[in-house]
């Protein structure tokens, strides 16, 4: 019924229907293709929303020089090794944090201090990302069980965590308590 490059010339001149229809034909695919190398479903969805996201933005300035399905899903894996890249990155980064609250000892003389030092922190973090923290630092829930009990995605999870604790180490080594 619609030809590809029929398709985007309609999204390029703002046709919403032309980007709907792109979205519902190729959505489900991207995110499968995507999940086999990321192999995280959540994340997936994430990634193939934000492309598409970028696409309706940039959709006058995009060069679509094969047919779009090619473009959509080589979009799609640049992206998905993008995230890899980053979830890597995060990972050692976080490895490198030498703040670690099980390392604390009630026996220790700083204890108290450390403890307090870390909760006025932990009172600065925006409303969300303490109670992501939260849940996940002191209750121990997963961040798939936090991701269904507030109701957001789980790479949300992940980045306010990450950014909880990159705030939370600065916050700490300002206040030079460790």
């Amino acid at each position: 019924m619609y030809n590809t490059d029929d398709i985007f010339l309609g999204i390029r001149h703002g046709d919403y229907n032309s980007f709907n229809h792109l979205f519902f034909c190729y959505y489900g695919r991207l995110c499968v293709y995507v999940s086999e190398i990321i192999k995280d479903d959540f994340a997936s969805e994430d990634i193939v929303q934000e492309l598409f996201i970028k696409l309706w933005a940039n959709r006058e300035r995009i060069e679509v020089r094969e047919n779009i399905a090619s473009y959509l899903f080589k979009s799609s894996k640049n992206a998905a090794l993008n995230y890899l890249r980053s979830e890597k990155s995060k990972k050692n980064a976080l490895e490198k944090i030498p703040f670690d609250i099980s390392r604390l000892d009630d026996d220790d003389l700083e204890h108290d201090k450390i403890l307090s030092a870390l909760e006025k922190c932990i009172n600065q973090l925006p409303a969300r990302s303490k109670e992501v923290f939260l849940l996940h630092r002191f209750e121990g829930l997963k961040q798939k069980e936090i991701s269904e009990k507030l109701n957001i995605s789980i790479q949300t999870i992940k980045n306010q965590i990450w950014k909880s604790l990159q705030f939370l180490k600065s916050c700490i080594e300002r206040k030079k308590v460790l």
